[in-house]
């Protein structure tokens, strides 16, 4: 069990990565842009478009790992006022349980909307008609890698309480 942990908590560490990797293609699409525009009076025009996906892959594949690293936002105005230890695990554990039932609708749903996009060849309105499905694969993958980190932080949380 704790290869596997290891293993997710790995996963999640190279989502970071991906996730770093589309900042930086943002940045120099974007500084690609603004050199052409300023000295050649010319244009990508594509660079709104694919900073736009990229931004997507930027947040969806940085999910996972933000969770991991315990950096989302976390409302403590409930948790900070339980004294009873008990009542505090069990809270987390419904809140960790809730979290991991909506990522998981989420993925499904993420699913089923890149499988429709792609069935009805659907595509940007675009210069270039990039197939909407190729970014929208960024849901997925990041949902995805939610879920098996929130599992992850489940199964810890579990094992801790016991």
């Amino acid at each position: 069990m704790k290869r596997i942990l290891k293993l997710i908590d790995s996963i999640s560490k190279v989502g970071a990565y991906i996730s770093g990797f589309f900042m930086l293609l943002i940045v120099g699409l974007i500084s690609l842009e603004i050199f052409l525009r300023s000295l050649f009076k010319k244009s990508t025009m594509i660079s709104d478009e694919f900073s736009a996906y990229f931004m997507v892959f930027c947040v969806f594949f940085g999910l996972s790992y933000t969770l991991k690293d315990g950096k989302h936002i976390k409302i403590t105005v409930i948790t900070s006022t339980i004294k009873n230890k008990t009542v505090s695990k069990v809270l987390d554990l419904f809140v960790l349980t809730v979290a991991l039932l909506i990522s998981s609708f989420a993925l499904y749903y993420s699913i089923l909307m890149v499988y429709e996009t792609h069935s009805l060849d659907m595509r940007a309105d675009s210069i270039i008609e990039t197939p909407l499905w190729i970014p929208e694969t960024g849901v997925v993958f990041g949902f995805f890698l939610l879920v098996i980190q929130l599992i992850s932080m489940l199964i810890r949380r579990i094992k801790d309480y016991q």
